[in-house]
């Protein structure tokens, strides 16, 4: 049995994702896994778990009880003062041991945010002591990327260190990235395990998490507020009514002001996912029933067009990773990208 820490340099790195596609592997290898977090500071939480805990849970199809998925459920302003508490670190060899009966690798996803928080670091050193756990670091790409900080952090781990992860990288860029951050970071020592192309599968948000990050009511179809959308457009750049503008894209959601019915009109005729009708303006009864009739819903915002834009753009790059619908995406990246022999031999379990 082996621990396998997935830590990152930033937030919103993607090792949840990872930790699922790991977990995945792992068991299409014949292999069992349990999953355990230590400490989350996520803003909302199902029943006493945080939300990606839970997901993991449902994805790998798990039996851990609810109360060693995550131990620690705490306010971010508080976080500094529970990893300092002397009673931190005891419940989590126990928890660990718990979960570790019969199994082979243990997925514990790990603090983020180790890059700007040096109390994040030396804490995950510590876990990772704790329970002997091997390392990986991801990274979310964003050039241009401190390497020098990076290694440097990636020495804390020493010999636990399995080898880091450059996630969300432009496509048209992923061969050059590739091979500069294999150099870079070869000349440290350091694996790199994969440089992960950015998906727009991946960066979705549902309609659901679009209304509450919008505070916006839901006016109709609220049966379909699980669709994910991956793009969005203004009917304020519409110069025209003609549905040609709405075809460039598919698997929107369309912005536009609520007494443009022309606009809204437009856009039902074409693959659109949602439409957020912003100015606290309801539609009008037509547009309403041709909604309902397409299964499309409707959100009433109370923000101008652009600040509802700005949101929903802020929504999509800090999108969770906890949609079913994004399983097969990921699976079909890790299966490209990432270097499961290296970790696989890493972890120990080679035959």
């Amino acid at each position: 049995m082996v621990a396998l820490y997935m830590t990152s340099w930033g937030e919103a790195a993607g090792k949840t994702a990872l930790c699922v596609g790991t977990g995945q592997y792992l068991q299409d290898k014949g292999k069992k896994v349990a999953y355990l977090k230590p400490l989350s500071v996520a803003p909302q939480s199902i029943g006493g778990i945080d939300e990606d805990s839970q997901f993991v849970k449902q994805a790998l199809e798990l039996e851990e009880p609810k109360g060693t998925l995550c131990l620690n459920l705490v306010p971010g302003q508080t976080l500094k003062a529970r990893l300092a508490e002397d009673d931190f670190y005891h419940p989590l060899r126990q928890a660990y041991n718990q979960v570790a009966q019969d199994v082979d690798v243990v997925l514990v996803e790990g603090l983020g945010g180790l890059g700007q928080d040096l109390d994040m670091a030396l804490a995950s050193q510590q876990i990772v002591e704790i329970l002997d756990a091997k390392v990986i670091l991801v990274v979310r790409y964003s050039p241009p990327l401190p390497w020098a900080m990076i290694a440097s952090t990636c020495e804390r781990f020493g010999k636990h260190l399995l080898g880091i992860v450059i996630n969300q990288v432009p496509k048209a860029g992923i061969e050059s990235a590739s091979r500069g951050m294999i150099s870079l970071f070869g000349r440290e020592g350091i694996e790199v395990l994969g440089v992960l192309p950015e998906e727009r599968k991946l960066l979705t948000v549902s309609i659901a998490e679009l209304a509450e990050h919008l505070e916006a009511a839901i006016l109709c179809c609220a049966e379909a507020s699980s669709e994910l959308v991956e793009n969005v457009m203004l009917g304020a750049l519409c110069v025209d009514s003609g549905a040609d503008y709405f075809e460039r894209k598919a698997g929107k959601v369309v912005v536009t002001r609520g007494e443009r019915p022309d606009i809204q009109l437009a856009a039902l005729a074409t693959s659109t996912k949602c439409l957020v009708l912003t100015g606290n303006v309801p539609p009008l009864p037509q547009v309403l029933y041709w909604a309902q009739d397409k299964g499309v819903p409707i959100l009433l915002a109370k923000q101008d067009t652009l600040a509802v834009e700005e949101k929903i753009e802020q929504a999509l790059v800090e999108s969770r990773f906890r949609q079913p619908k994004k399983l097969n995406p990921l699976k079909e990246i890790l299966g490209q990208y990432f270097d499961f022999a290296t970790l696989y031999h890493g972890l120990g379990l080679a035959n």
